[in-house]
């Protein structure tokens, strides 16, 4: 049965990394020829984007099956791939991914809006294709009935209507386009949309900055110049921050060269500003390092409460774009949120979002029952595991056991290392195996996701927490060389990080180079780490300052002891110092431990 369920993960790792199969691949130098004539519905994607890689089972399956219209409708499809054609994708207006156009005769003609699953695209493309077919035989037999001359008067009675028409179509893409980019606050706060839906920044103008200040949904936003250096060195980290809070808390920027006047407005004296918008009063301006971590901190701790109450629909939103959640079920009509929960949250605000409902649709999706309420759960990997204890009084000992638990139940089955959560990971106190793999590489990725279920299932409770984590070779290049001396290439490797003791391992037990296409060698080298020749990642003055820092603590841990100790050395150092020289004392108020008149051979 095992070797069953390993095959079928290497051909669905197979089947991943063909996803393209019957897609054309599209660039800048092939797409005006390619997609020229006929209708073409191109995915513009990202390898490093979790939300496509989930869409690309469906989008390989959707190209495959309806290959046929090709021939019968000259229906095409095509992808872009954005870390590559990046100018391509900014020329298509594309602001998140995956994002799914359609495209007839090289003219752009709308964004899908629908579910990326196949059965919603299916339907999609049959009624495109049957308006099409609709649309032309209409105007086949209007082109036959047509006379040969025209009427002055219906020629402009048609171009009057023509016109009217093309008003309401750009009128109505206008709309779509704002409620997609969620570009009106007032929307969000009204229709319950998720806030930041495609996990980008958006480029505020001034009539949506008084949308923003005249409404209570929170907007993270950055005020920059282009020419400013300090702007520059921020961009690429506010744009992970704006994808860390995806589904979460709505993020944008404005150019003051562009709009100096809104800057103005807003008390804009340097470069960049960061300010929080939405709270009740005065936007809040931060002040701290630009690190992601401090930076996401502020934005989950300054966008309004820490907990937030949902509904069932409202959840499922949410969790469908974390990895993790912290969910607290209640039935308190009041909506009142323990002390405890709420004191969990700001502690873990950084790093895992926390929700509360009462709706009893959520406590069916979890298998709880009224009687099983309050109830606190992690849901992950499209599972939960609930909190043993159900008493939610704010003390030391239930905060300190359920911080306990959150930290050891936190990361999925395979965590994908990013700067928000690095810190956590690679300076925690569990071991780390780590996949250090090409983002595309989605059949090593899938080997390694399986090694992983197979070693959590096999886990017992008296056995040491072991962490499994995903490397983007390209964006973690430098850090892998430099502490596990790994070169830059293609090929998935393996390293068991031992965080706490400052040790990696390359090789198992048998003295044999981990390898993903081994994971019997993986396996016990985890449960005999102590018995595998490791590195340090220490380096010399690094590894002093370390043993001292250890000495320290120990003291300081068993300082009892540590006080009988250097008592007993003192006492002997004393005791040698005034027996044989008792002089060097001069008048010492201490007793001697030889008289003045003490024996002697000359007596």
């Amino acid at each position: 049965m095992k070797l069953f369920s390993t095959t079928n993960t290497l051909l669905l790792g197979c089947l991943v990394s063909f996803v393209h199969t019957k897609s054309v691949e599209l660039n800048a130098d092939n797409i005006n020829t390619a997609i020229s004539s006929g209708t073409w519905l191109i995915e513009h994607f990202s390898p490093y984007c979790i939300h496509c890689r989930n869409f690309a089972p469906d989008w390989k399956r959707l190209s495959e099956d309806l290959d046929y219209l090709t021939e019968e409708s000259n229906f095409h499809f095509g992808t872009i791939d954005c870390s590559t054609q990046g100018d391509l994708c900014e020329a298509h207006g594309i602001m998140g991914y995956p994002t799914v156009q359609l495209w007839e005769n090289g003219d752009k003609v709308e964004q899908y809006k629908g579910a990326n699953k196949y059965d919603p695209l299916t339907e999609y493309i049959k009624q495109r294709i049957a308006s099409a077919s609709d649309a032309s035989l209409e105007q086949q037999v209007l082109d036959e009935e047509e006379d040969e001359t025209v009427p002055p008067e219906i020629e402009e009675a048609e171009e009057e209507e023509e016109q009217e028409e093309e008003a309401e179509e750009e009128a109505e893409e206008e709309q779509a386009e704002e409620e997609e980019t969620g570009m009106s606050a007032e929307q969000d706060a009204d229709s319950g949309v998720l806030p930041n839906p495609g996990g980008i920044s958006v480029n505020l103008d001034s009539e949506q900055m008084k949308e923003i200040a005249a409404s209570n949904v929170p907007w993270f936003v950055k005020f920059y110049a282009p020419w400013c250096p300090h702007c520059k060195n921020l961009a690429p980290t506010w744009t992970e921050m704006a994808s860390q809070l995806r589904g979460q808390i709505n993020v944008g920027e404005v150019n003051c060269d562009a709009l100096p006047t809104v800057c103005e407005t807003y008390e804009i004296r340097g470069f960049p500003t960061l300010k929080m918008f939405g709270q009740d009063g005065e936007p809040v301006q931060y002040a701290s390092d630009r690190s992601l971590v401090s930076l996401m901190k502020f934005a989950n701790t300054h966008a309004g409460p820490s907990v937030k109450e949902l509904d069932t629909n409202e959840l499922e939103q949410h969790l469908s774009v974390k990895d993790v959640a912290l969910i607290y079920l209640h039935s308190t009509k009041e909506n009142e949120i323990p002390e405890l929960v709420q004191k969990i949250a700001g502690q873990f605000t950084s790093t895992i979002p926390v929700y509360a409902t009462q709706d009893e649709g959520s406590f069916k999706k979890f298998n709880l029952a009224p009687s099983d309420l309050p109830a606190i759960l992690i849901a992950k990997d499209n599972t939960f595991r609930i909190f043993p204890s159900h008493d939610f009084v704010n003390t030391k000992a239930n905060r300190e056991a359920l911080a306990t638990w959150i930290e050891k139940e936190q990361f999925p089955l395979v965590s994908k290392l990013g700067p928000s959560n690095q810190q956590s990971i690679l300076q925690g106190d569990a071991p780390v195996v780590i996949n250090i793999v090409n983002a595309k590489d989605t059949v090593s990725q899938s080997k390694f996701r399986n090694i992983a279920n197979v070693w959590s299932k096999s886990l017992k409770a008296d056995q040491i927490k072991v962490i499994f984590a995903e490397m983007d070779r390209a964006m973690w290049k430098d850090y892998v060389r430099d502490k596990f001396n790994i070169q830059h290439d293609e090929t998935a490797k393996i390293v068991i990080f031992d965080a706490p003791n400052y040790t990696y391992f390359t090789k198992d037990i048998n003295n044999e180079v981990l390898s993903i296409d081994k994971p019997e060698g993986l396996y016990v080298g985890l449960k005999n780490l102590k018995k595998l020749q490791g590195e340090s990642t220490l380096l010399a003055h690094q590894k002093v300052g370390v043993s001292i820092s250890r000495s320290i603590d120990w003291i300081f841990a068993h300082w009892f002891i540590s006080f009988l100790g250097f008592g007993l050395v003192g006492s002997c150092v004393y005791r040698y110092l005034t027996f044989h020289n008792p002089k060097r004392l001069g008048g010492s108020v201490l007793p001697s431990f030889r008289p003045a008149d003490a024996y002697t051979h000359k007596d």
